[in-house]
């Protein structure tokens, strides 16, 4: 007789080991042999075993099985006590201890939030070790179900603690945002925005600025839909002007130009076309739907019938070409990542990767060239529709800013920042 065949009905109530056919099950757990350790209620200041590096433990029976709370998903840890609580099994898996980061805190179990026993508390205690090591192929079939949920398990913790995180953000942005300057701009603005968010930061520190980086259509709807916003940096100042109504924000200022380029490996002004057409090359854009980087890619395509009649439907059509999609990116369904991006200059100069110029009737940075720009359009959605211009960053105080005063301040202090450090082109 199994040493595990008293705690079945346990064990087929748990989460690691539920869908194993019973004789498998005891077979498994009699080839892994993991230890049992008593708990008595005098333990009730340390309710659970000692948790080492390396080991983690399950509860084997505590909570009669009758009283057991219903678990929304089918991988939800039960409740503290209950038959199938893991405790301490992702420090267990980490590989921490093996790196040069600080080693984990042990483990230690309080009395307090447990709920209280007056019996005995059996516990498995196990390493990972004996749960990954092959048995041998008769058990092969019940250890495969067990892993499958032993992943499930980490999987919904992630979940779990993923929404936990949303949840303090918006505690964050309810309880915070009457103290802080909430700075919302485009990636692109990174790193003067980081340089303006340090600068005001030293003169100001009793209301800090919080930057929040995004796409600038986002951005926009964010802002819209009532997210703390007291500087609003966009990339492009068309958009501002079409998503924003004129009487929700102060008066729109431009802060610098830009034009697009094509970033990757080995890739020049002499050989882009032929890099870009290679049938195995693989190539991409931000979002054409949430950013301006996006849809200034897809109207630089359209307009390179101005230099090559012909070659925007072989580009935009290209099986490489990924970044339309609004699901899943090309590469991630594929696998591969992008040989070339399109991007804004300044983004190629900061990221020292290769680049390749292209000629003007195409990238976007060239003012006298606004009518030849305007034959490019995209639909971000049902409603808007933007067109190609020269390239112009732009920025505003929205009316629903909590800190108009601060924020007017914080834009005259960004104005007079030196663009041309980061390659913006003076507008």
């Amino acid at each position: 007789m199994s040493k595990y065949e008293p705690y079945l009905a346990e064990l087929k109530s748990t989460t690691l080991f539920q869908n194993i056919p019973e004789d498998e099950l005891l077979a498994l757990l009699d080839a892994m042999d993991p230890e049992i350790v008593v708990k008595t209620p005098r333990d009730l200041g340390n309710p659970g075993p000692d948790i080492k590096n390396g080991v983690f433990a399950m509860c084997l029976r505590g909570t009669p099985l009758d009283e057991l709370q219903p678990r929304p998903d089918v991988y939800n840890m039960p409740k503290p006590h209950e038959p199938g609580m893991l405790m301490g099994e992702i420090p267990a898996l980490s590989e921490m201890t093996k790196s040069r980061a600080p080693k984990p805190k042990k483990f230690k179990f309080r009395g307090r939030g447990f709920p209280q026993l007056d019996t005995d508390e059996y516990m498995l205690r196990m390493t990972p070790e004996m749960v990954t090591k092959f048995y041998g192929e008769e058990h092969t079939h019940a250890q495969s179900i067990m892993l499958r949920n032993f992943l499930g398990i980490l999987a919904q913790k992630v979940t779990d603690t993923r929404r936990e995180k949303d949840a303090m953000e918006d505690r964050y942005l309810t309880e915070l945002a009457p103290h802080r300057l909430h700075i919302l701009h485009a990636g692109v603005a990174m790193g003067a925005v980081r340089e303006a968010v340090r600068r005001w930061n030293e003169l100001h520190p009793e209301l800090p600025a919080a930057a929040v980086p995004g796409g600038s259509v986002n951005l926009i709807r964010d802002c819209l839909d009532g997210d703390p916003c007291d500087v609003l940096i966009s990339a492009d100042d068309a958009i501002l002007r079409s998503m924003l109504p004129p009487e929700s924000c102060e008066q729109m200022r431009i802060w610098a130009g830009n034009r697009m380029v094509i970033t990757g490996s080995g890739i020049t002004a002499d050989n882009w076309q032929e890099r870009m057409l290679a049938p195995e090359t693989v190539f991409s854009h931000h979002d054409p739907y949430g950013d301006p980087g996006g849809y200034r890619a897809v109207m630089a395509m359209l307009l390179v019938d101005e230099v090559s009649p012909g070659l925007a439907k072989k580009l935009m059509e290209h099986p490489g070409h990924q970044g339309m999609e609004h699901e899943k990116p090309f590469f991630l369904r594929s696998g591969k990542r992008p040989d070339y991006e399109f991007a804004y200059y300044t983004s190629a100069k900061a990221s020292g990767r290769d680049f390749a110029e292209l000629p003007a009737v195409m990238n976007l940075g060239d003012p006298a060239l606004a009518d030849t720009y305007a034959k490019a359009g995209f639909a971000i959605d049902e409603e808007h529709t933007v067109y190609g211009a020269p390239i112009r960053h732009a920025l505003t105080i929205p009316r629903t800013a909590l800190h108009p005063e601060e924020a007017a301040r914080f834009v005259e202090l960004f104005m007079e920042m030196d663009f041309g450090q980061w390659g913006f082109e003076r507008v």
